[in-house]
């Protein structure tokens, strides 16, 4: 009797650990899928106001989010085994990868104003995830928050600050549908970079603030 007590109690660790396997591979993949649709939505409308006023300006735009498509792709590739593509550091010039994640937004005919007043700096970072994370806060701006949306870069105590405010009703109430998990992935983006992510919100509007260390010598 104590045999197949040990046995079961085995069994029922085993399969507790085989469930939060499954558990954690499903939540890399509905991420991975969030990454599909953000940007193929994106695409979409992008692609209707380039049918409207063809622009090779606006085509060029669309390059962030088939950066984030294609991410997007290699994470659902690597939840198959349980793990999330590696983040590929290196230094690279932060103001590239803001504009062109603006310019990508802009091309859906959204209402994005880039203001950078951080000049050229550089950071340490995965540029395809960085994109990733300030696609999605930008997607959150237009798509929940509403109003006039800016992204603005400053340089604050030696880092650099990254700013998305909008003149929507802000973050009070529940999230909407998507709006939780793509905070959580720019924020992990964010994290992996060394950097930090803050959101503070009211009745004019949000504010989501990235702060990133400067790389060495900028």
């Amino acid at each position: 009797m104590i045999a197949l007590a040990v046995i079961g109690w085995l069994l029922a660790l085993l399969l507790g650990a085989r469930v939060l396997v499954l558990a954690r591979r499903l939540e890399l993949v509905a991420m991975a899928e969030h990454e599909l649709r953000g940007p193929l939505a994106a695409l979409s409308l992008a692609a209707e106001a380039l049918a409207r006023r063809p622009s090779r300006r606006a085509a060029t735009a669309l390059e962030s989010q088939l950066e984030r498509a294609r991410l997007g792709l290699s994470d659902l590739a690597a939840a198959r085994a349980g793990r999330r593509t590696p983040p590929d550091a290196r230094c690279l010039e932060a103001r590239a990868v803001a504009a062109r994640a603006t310019a990508g937004w802009r091309a859906t005919g959204a209402n994005v104003r880039f203001n950078w007043r951080a000049g050229r700096v550089a950071v340490h970072a995965d540029g395809a995830r960085l994109s990733q994370a300030l696609g999605n806060l930008l997607s959150n701006a237009i798509e929940h928050g509403g109003g006039e949306v800016e992204l603005r870069g400053v340089r604050a105590d030696g880092r650099l600050r990254i700013e998305l405010t909008d003149t929507g009703p802000g973050f009070a109430g529940p999230p909407a549908p998507g709006r939780g998990r793509g905070l959580a992935i720019a924020a992990r983006a964010v994290e992996e970079a060394g950097g930090t992510l803050q959101i503070a919100s009211g009745e004019g509007g949000s504010t989501v603030a990235v702060e990133l260390p400067l790389a060495d010598g900028a």
